[in-house]
C-alpha cells in the first residue's frame, strides 16, 4: 500500500509540477554575497546577538568594497533569503561572488563575528569548518585565522 501511495504522489507531482524546487539563493552583488555569508554564519546557532550585528557593520564599513555603500541595503535581503533557504544554502549561493583574493579576509571577519559574543558554540565551529571548505582555504591558513581570532578576542 505504501509503495502505491509513493508512486501516486510521484505521478501527481510530475503531472502537475507540485514538487517543491530546491531552495537556492543568488545575491544581487558581491556586497550582498559578503553580508549573506556573514549573516548565515552568525545565525548558525539560531540567533544573532546585537554585538555581532554591530561588529559586522563596523568591519565591513572599513572595506573598500563597501565604500559609499549602505550596509543595511544588503543586510535585509540576506535576512529575508535566510528565512527561505537557511544558512548553508545562503552560503553556497553566495560563495561564487567572493573574489579569490578576498576569501581569507572574509573568513577572518567571520571568525571575529562568531567570537563577538565571547563564545564559540559547536554549531559555530561547524560553520567555520564548512566555510574552510566552501571558501577553498588551506587548513593551515584557516587554523591560523581561528587561533588568532581566539587569542585576540576581547576580554570582558
Amino acid at each position: 500500500m505504501a509503495l502505491k501511495t509513493v508512486l501516486t504522489r510521484t505521478v501527481f507531482n510530475k503531472l502537475f509540477n507540485t514538487s517543491k524546487p530546491s531552495d537556492t539563493y543568488t545575491p544581487g552583488s558581491e556586497q550582498e554575497a559578503w553580508i549573506a555569508i556573514m549573516y548565515a554564519s552568525m545565525y548558525i546557532d539560531g540567533h544573532i546577538a546585537d554585538v555581532e550585528v554591530k561588529k559586522m557593520f563596523d568591519l565591513v564599513e572599513k572595506l573598500p568594497l563597501f565604500k559609499r555603500k549602505h550596509v543595511a541595503d544588503y543586510y535585509q535581503p540576506a535576512l529575508l533569503a535566510h528565512r527561505k533557504v537557511g544558512s548553508y544554502n545562503l552560503i553556497d549561493g553566495s560563495i561564487a561572488l567572493i573574489q579569490e583574493d578576498q576569501k581569507t579576509v572574509l573568513f577572518e571577519m567571520i571568525m571575529q563575528l562568531l567570537l563577538a559574543d565571547k563564545k564559540l558554540l559547536q554549531k559555530e565551529k561547524e560553520v567555520a569548518a564548512y566555510l574552510t571548505t566552501a571558501l577553498n582555504l588551506e587548513f593551515d591558513v584557516a587554523k591560523k585565522i581561528v587561533d588568532d581570532a581566539i587569542l585576540n578576542k576581547p576580554k570582558k
